[in-house]
């Protein structure tokens, strides 16, 4: 698959992913959703995904399923991403199994299907027609499908299963029985390295993914304004996801002002935004069953204060030097080190880091690791530990500062095992002066960026986060 990011590089440089020019904030997203309809030369992908699954499989199996028939997965049906990472196939209720047989290396399943069913989801393909598009060397009905499982689960064989699909994984365990020697395995062991490299059309669906947010966020700095309410910039990132064709976001979107800027996974999005503060954004469109995941931080009333410019500009200068490391052959943790080090000093200038050499410090405002895998998951899969860049990954950069109101009297129980309790009080007592003027600021900047062969694109590069940008839009 590594062959494929030169030409896929080139694909984007040709519709127009080149970096935007001037200040202008053309997005290059249409509404056009025509890229998911199903194609021969889509399935190729999937094909060749399971034959390098079965190459690696031994004498063991790989048991699917779609979803749970009631998965709703936050607004809306959506199969599980292991099964349609390696089948393409969408319907609920139908099952994969793949294993190294000659004769039937790829069974598929036809979902149940009766007279109610029909009349609450609608038709689904029968047998013939999914023979014909999604190529498993034989379809079975649901009854025989459920009959060969619990077959296999008694064979004592190792069988891979998405172990996240645990209701699916307690009724395995029950064919097998409590005497059984089948040993069950994470479906993961043998597909996340492979999900780690992304092929040319899930760079296409993350890169729309990416547009799609962009102008989510742009749209909310047009609209943002003191006296207005979390949830309505909600409405505005989520309304222009689905204008787009995204049905629904990658994971729930994080909206927070004021002083829900400072938590991280702050989902309530009910406050009343007032003159001042911050507003924090970290959203993601989901397109294709890859999400983008953006976060940006602007002035609700459209001007950013001394204090809550100084805090961005480090954020900001720290992200960009960061990006400037996801090349292939740098480290996977080299980023985090450069970011680290970048608003240590700034911290340190501030007033605010009384020992730069202290890492307990510097964690008492980021809090965070700043990278994670982005795909099909918003922290996707693959190993991060000891791992050198290569040209394929898509990989989130998200420095974050933050000033949360009850930090200093938290901040003995936080460090009592990095610091005496003397020194975290002489700490306390000598910033407290600083670190007031700051109080409810967080700032947090993300970008998803892919590697490629001679460096990087900044996929999410179309959401404005220079603060000059960002000004001039929210006038």
């Amino acid at each position: 698959m590594k062959n494929f990011v030169p030409l896929f590089i080139f694909i984007l440089i040709l519709t127009g992913c080149n970096n935007p020019g001037g200040r202008t904030w053309m997005i290059p997203v249409s509404i056009d959703p025509s890229d998911l309809a199903y194609t021969p030369s889509s399935m190729e992908s999937f094909e060749e995904r399971r034959s390098q699954l079965i190459d690696s499989l031994g004498s063991g199996y790989v048991i699917l399923r779609s979803a749970d028939q009631s998965s709703s997965n936050r607004h809306e049906f959506r199969p599980n991403n292991y099964f349609y990472y390696l089948t393409g196939y969408e319907d609920r209720g139908s099952y994969a199994i793949l294993s190294k047989d000659p004769h039937a290396s790829y069974t598929l399943s036809t979902p149940p299907q009766n007279i109610r069913m029909q009349i609450y989801d609608g038709e689904v393909l029968d047998a013939e027609e999914i023979m014909e598009k999604y190529g498993p060397d034989q379809t079975v009905t649901y009854r025989e499908v459920r009959a060969l499982i619990d077959s296999l689960v008694k064979t004592g064989a190792s069988i891979y299963i998405d172990r996240s699909d645990r209701t699916f994984m307690r009724d395995l365990q029950e064919m097998a029985g409590e005497n059984g020697s089948t040993q069950f395995k994470h479906i993961g062991e043998l597909v996340d390295e492979l999900r780690v490299i992304k092929e040319p059309m899930e760079v296409e669906y993350m890169q729309k993914a990416c547009n799609i947010t962009a102008m989510a966020l742009t749209n909310v700095m047009r609209e943002c304004k003191p006296a207005m309410y979390e949830f309505e910039m909600e409405a505005v990132i989520e309304g222009t996801f689905l204008e787009y064709g995204s049905a629904m976001p990658g994971f729930n979107s994080i909206v927070g002002s004021g002083p829900n800027s400072t938590t991280l996974h702050y989902e309530p999005n009910k406050r009343l935004m007032e003159d001042g503060d911050l507003l924090l954004m970290d959203v993601g469109a989901e397109y294709g069953y890859y999400t983008a995941d953006i976060t940006r931080t602007i002035p609700v009333n459209g001007k950013f204060t001394a204090e809550q410019g100084k805090i961005y500009e480090l954020v900001l200068e720290a992200q960009k030097a960061a990006i400037e490391q996801m090349i292939p052959g740098h480290m996977f943790t080299d980023a985090n080190d450069t970011i680290k080090e970048m608003i240590n000093q700034g911290l340190v200038e501030l007033g605010l880091i009384t020992d730069p050499g202290s890492p307990w410090q510097l964690s008492f405002y980021t809090i965070h690791g700043t990278s994670h895998f982005l795909g099909m998951d918003v922290h996707d899969v693959g190993r991060y530990r000891d791992r050198e860049l290569e040209p394929g990954m898509v990989i989130t950069i998200e420095p974050g500062i933050y000033f949360r109101e009850k930090a200093l009297e938290q901040a003995q129980e936080m460090f009592k095992n990095d610091a005496d309790s003397a020194v975290i009080a002489e700490f306390i007592e000598e910033i407290t002066p600083v670190y007031e003027q700051y109080v409810n600021i967080g700032v947090r900047i993300e970008d998803d960026i892919l590697l490629t062969t001679g460096g990087n694109i900044n996929l999410s590069r179309y959401a404005p986060k220079e603060i000059e940008d960002i000004e001039q839009i929210m006038k």
